[in-house]
């Protein structure tokens, strides 16, 4: 349905949200959090305040209305410059395009703005100065986040010997079958992907909980259907947060210490319903050799020479599966994890500020995108060989995120994720998940 023009050329600055509403009908849209008060139909807009009035009007030729304080859209310059001589001159991005920006002072409370193109006024303002905004949440760099983090892959171990910083694939710890996650769409268990301690500085849900595991849905296989769909607990766990972006549902848990070192977490019997592949068939099998992370000895195969020694590689090899981690049935396979190394990251210039889409949002926090022009001179790419990180500067496949500094960024292989090649990003404030290709 078409806006009323005749019913929004009486707003102005002072008006409340509702009168507005009430103008636009089936046009309102609500302004999103990120907006920060900002809302554009057509050729008006408006900025709306923290308290629910009309901070900012805008109108844009061909915008219809009567005269605001003496100028009228489509009035030439010269006569605009006869009615307000002192008018001043702003600075603007748009001057690029052709545009002459105006404004001129009509009271303490009220200022007029004026946009003149090709000769003739072509947009109109009126301004309160002293209105107060809803700002975006994660505006300005976070002085209290120091740290960021690169989170690596070594070759899988038996969990009985638990790896003390996480693993990716196996099996949770602290997680019973009553806890133990399960689709709403299928009906089957999800699988386990990864649990990570955290550093400190990263535990958003504060000291007690230090820990993250995150479940996946099936994004490999076509699961048959199964009438036994059910939650898996959903609303009986203050630290479980269900997470559904792109058709596909996530479950992240935070763990305390004494269930990060609880025992190993066992996979869920579902009367009825059929077993998934992650637990029918060996990761090979059910991920493909090219979406499964290489040991080291595959990546040295073409090395007669192994580095760390004789005595430190059969201590190794003897908590490795002896028929290769790839090969093992599901649930035996189950049994081991790909431990993750931690390591501090340094230099890093974007570490406690928000990353997102447009230099003009990364202004107040300072952000540098590693593909800017300034980002390629600080050689930001140099921080993009992981397999996760925590923080720091971003590397999204496609736009940025509106997270939160607290974040971690996690490739496919980084718990045998399905992409489309891209990587994926959960904030761990906002406890959400975007991932793009």
């Amino acid at each position: 349905m078409p806006i009323d023009n005749a019913r929004l050329a009486p707003m102005q600055p002072g008006v409340s949200v509702e009168e507005l509403k009430a103008a636009l009908e089936t046009s309102w849209q609500e302004p999103g959090i990120q907006a920060e008060g900002y809302l554009h139909i057509e050729e008006f807009g408006t900025r709306i305040t923290a308290d629910g009035r009309l901070g900012e009007v805008h109108f844009r030729a061909p915008f219809e209305l009567p005269p605001i304080h003496g100028v009228r859209m489509g009035m030439p310059a010269e006569e605009l410059h006869r009615l307000y001589p002192v008018a001043e001159r702003i600075s603007d991005e748009r001057e690029k395009y052709g545009w002459t920006m105006l404004k001129m002072n009509l009271s303490d409370t009220l200022m007029l703005g004026v946009g003149i193109r090709e000769g003739v006024v072509r947009i109109i303002s009126l301004t309160d100065p002293t209105a107060v905004y809803p700002e975006r949440p994660y505006k300005y760099a976070d002085p209290n986040l120091t740290e960021a983090y690169d989170l690596t892959m070594t070759d899988p171990v038996d969990l009985t010997r638990r790896p003390e910083n996480g693993w990716c694939y196996g099996r949770p710890p602290g997680i019973d079958a009553r806890r133990w996650p399960v689709s709403t769409t299928n009906g089957l268990p999800l699988r386990h992907a990864f649990t990570v301690k955290l550093p400190p500085q990263y535990r958003t849900l504060g000291d007690k909980c230090v820990a993250i595991s995150l479940f996946v849905d099936e994004q490999w296989e076509t699961p048959p259907a199964s009438k036994h769909v059910a939650g898996g607990a959903r609303h009986a766990d203050p630290r479980r947060f269900d997470i559904k972006f792109m058709d596909n549902e996530y479950v992240l848990f935070w763990l305390t210490e004494e269930e990060f070192a609880a025992p190993l977490g066992v996979t869920p019997t579902i009367e009825g319903a059929p077993v998934p592949g992650w637990l029918s068939k060996s990761p090979l099998e059910y991920f493909g050799e090219f979406n499964l992370p290489g040991t080291v000895a595959e990546q040295q195969a073409r090395n007669v020479f192994s580095p760390g020694g004789l005595a430190v590689n059969e201590l190794l090899a003897a908590t490795r599966p002896q028929d290769g981690w790839k090969n093992l049935p599901g649930r035996k396979a189950l049994d081991y994890g790909w431990p993750i190394e931690i390591t501090l990251r340094e230099g890093d210039p974007n570490i406690g500020k928000p990353a997102r889409e447009f230099r003009h949002q990364n202004e107040l926090s300072g952000y540098i995108a590693a593909y800017s022009e300034e980002g390629q001179e600080q050689g930001l790419e140099r921080f993009q060989d992981w397999h996760a990180h925590l923080g720091g500067t971003m590397f999204p496949m496609q736009g940025y995120p509106d997270f939160s500094p607290y974040y971690i960024e996690i490739s496919e292989i980084f718990g045998g994720f399905n992409f489309g090649d891209g990587v994926a990003q959960i904030d761990l404030k906002e406890m959400k998940l975007e991932w793009a290709c």
